[in-house]
């Protein structure tokens, strides 16, 4: 199950040892916008952060950003495109009919 993102972040703070402004310096993110996040989503008022800044803290705790919020949903599509791609058409035939419900 994917992880909200305030969720994904208060944990690897915590895994790393770091605080909020260690990890803000080097991701090179602005410390005050992360602090306002935090204190926010810990008091349940709905806050947000920019993508950008999300995949920098991300990185810089050794994480891509889906794994740190434990979101393997791009992985899942990979696999599924890759599995069509080995199927010849009729395969994909079959399995469109399936999908839809029809047998034929």
């Amino acid at each position: 199950m994917t992880k909200r993102f305030y969720d994904a972040l208060k944990d690897a703070l915590t895994v790393a040892g770091w605080s909020i402004p260690q990890l803000c310096e080097k991701a090179g993110v602005s410390k005050d916008q992360v602090t306002k996040f935090m204190q926010r989503s810990a008091k349940g008022v709905k806050a947000s952060t920019n993508v950008d800044d999300a995949v920098k803290l991300a990185h810089a705790l050794g994480f891509t950003l889906d794994e740190m919020l434990q979101d393997d949903s791009a992985a899942l599509r990979s696999d599924i495109a890759s599995l069509w791609r080995s199927l010849d058409e009729g395969e994909r035939d079959l399995l469109r009919a399936a999908a839809r419900g029809r047998r034929e």
